[in-house]
């Protein structure tokens, strides 16, 4: 039986942990079919394993201004967002589908959402909701720790990751509803 090795380095992706202290031993599995992108990014907030498998818990930086009544969001690259999830920027806001995410600029992802999310400004962060609704929506899965590193994600198969549950960051997008639940992870 052959064995491949492939080297990869991440570069040019952020590093947002900077002390690990606790983590889940043996790391997680996440599931990779409600994924899209190609990464999950280190610092990404992951679920309880359902069924011995974790979700990741999807997040997305806005990075220009939106109107109240826009429903064309501006995101940084590197989310692992997907044609129909349903985003909103707090608990008790509204969330909303995605009907398209346009690519093709280099430095961002143009996402067309279904209803306004209301104005937002650059650093602003979106999140992934259980379902839409106009005011009284809540995150899908419920975070109990956070990705440690960078995975490449490969279709079809569960990833393996590093789950840490008490940790330091730094630059870390991560909204109140949910720093509510990570409570052991600090960001400065």
């Amino acid at each position: 039986m052959a064995m491949t090795v492939k080297r990869r380095r991440d570069d040019n992706f952020p590093r947002v942990v900077v002390h690990k202290m606790a983590d889940i031993r043996g790391g997680v599995s996440v599931d990779t079919k409600e994924l899209g992108g190609d990464v999950l990014l280190e610092g990404t907030p992951l679920s309880a394993p359902v069924n011995g498998v974790c979700h990741a818990v999807k997040i997305a930086r806005v990075v220009g201004d939106v109107g109240a009544t826009e429903k064309s969001v501006k995101i940084a690259k590197g989310h692992n967002f997907r044609v129909d999830d349903v985003v909103m920027v707090d608990e008790a806001k509204v969330a909303t589908k995605i009907s398209k995410i346009d690519a093709e600029a280099k430095d961002y992802d143009t996402i067309t959402i279904k209803a306004a999310v209301g104005e937002l400004k650059a650093g602003a962060i979106l999140v992934e909701a259980k379902e839409e609704s106009e005011n009284a929506s809540e995150l899908k899965y419920k975070p109990v720790a956070i990705a440690g590193q960078n995975v490449v994600i490969e279709p079809k198969s569960n990833l393996i990751v590093d789950a840490w549950v008490i940790a330091v960051t730094t630059g870390h997008a991560l909204p109140t509803c949910i720093r509510k639940s990570l409570t052991c992870v600090v960001n400065y």
